[in-house]
């Protein structure tokens, strides 16, 4: 399954850097994450934070331990890949370059390079 973030994040690697054909496999993955992120996040929005159990009590939605986890896998991709900002020092990657990378994608930005 691919979605419009998933893409976006795709060409915006592409086109800012060239990954080796293994490396490809690597950002396959990371895309895949992204569209299970959006499918939780959907989730979360339809069904809301806390929800309701088979005998009524109240539960937090367990999507959102889910969605952590995804988040979570998607920075460590990402990290694996060596993608960072612009303006950090080769092999200087961060969490946060990778969160902002991720945060691009989700919201339109063409490149992850600019900012």
């Amino acid at each position: 399954m691919s979605n419009k973030i998933s893409d976006e994040f795709r060409r915006s690697v592409l086109a800012v850097f060239d990954p080796e054909p293994y490396e490809l496999t690597t950002l396959d993955r990371a895309c895949a994450v992204l569209d299970q992120i959006e499918e939780l996040e959907n989730d979360v929005r339809q069904r809301g934070v806390i929800v309701r159990g088979v005998r009524g009590s109240i539960y937090p939605n367990p999507s959102l331990k889910e969605l952590r986890a995804a988040e979570a896998s998607f920075l460590a991709i990402v990290r694996a890949l060596g993608l960072q900002d612009a303006d950090m020092a080769p092999g200087k990657g961060s969490a946060a370059a990778a969160a902002r990378a991720m945060n691009r994608a989700r919201w339109g930005v063409r490149s992850i390079a600019s900012a």
